[in-house]
């Protein structure tokens, strides 16, 4: 066969996308969980600021706190945490669960303590439906080191 010819070329490419497909392969991801949490609210009178703030910290036991500032609720409202976790990927919806209408909302911030996360490192998204705001970030569930994320999009 000719070094030169377009049937040598035609099957150097089939063999070299062979060997990409191979080695790129196909992992499968593993199964979603999900597990829903109620955020523990207490009226927020201290706050000068009003971000949209998230803080994770490992509290040690397979233990990780978020806690979270910046929110407007009314009384008797809740917020509630929906967790869908695959693999190293985690997505957070935080939504309302007891709604009032027509009632003005006060700040307050809430706090949860999960206990699911493995000590791994995740890719999180957080969004929030109280607030119409979200954040894309990193965090490595078994660091001692305190996470601070400003949700800004």
């Amino acid at each position: 066969m000719d070094l030169n010819s377009p049937e040598f070329y035609t099957i150097a490419f089939v063999v070299a996308m062979a060997l990409v497909a191979l080695l790129m392969g196909h992992r499968e991801k593993g199964p979603a969980s999900t597990h829903i949490m109620q955020l523990a609210t207490t009226a927020d009178d201290d706050n000068e600021s009003d971000d949209d703030t998230l803080r994770l910290r490992h509290l040690g036991g397979g233990k990780v706190l978020i806690s979270r500032e910046g929110l407007m609720l009314a009384p008797e409202e809740t917020v509630n945490l929906v967790f869908t976790i695959r693999d190293a990927e985690c997505n957070i919806l935080e939504k309302k669960g007891v709604k009032r209408r027509n009632v003005i909302g006060e700040p307050v911030k809430g706090e949860v303590a999960v206990k699911f996360l493995r000590p791994m490192k995740y890719h999180i998204r957080y969004e929030s439906q109280v607030t119409s705001r979200w954040a894309s970030f990193t965090y490595d569930a078994s660091s001692p080191q305190e996470k601070t994320v400003l949700l800004d999009y």
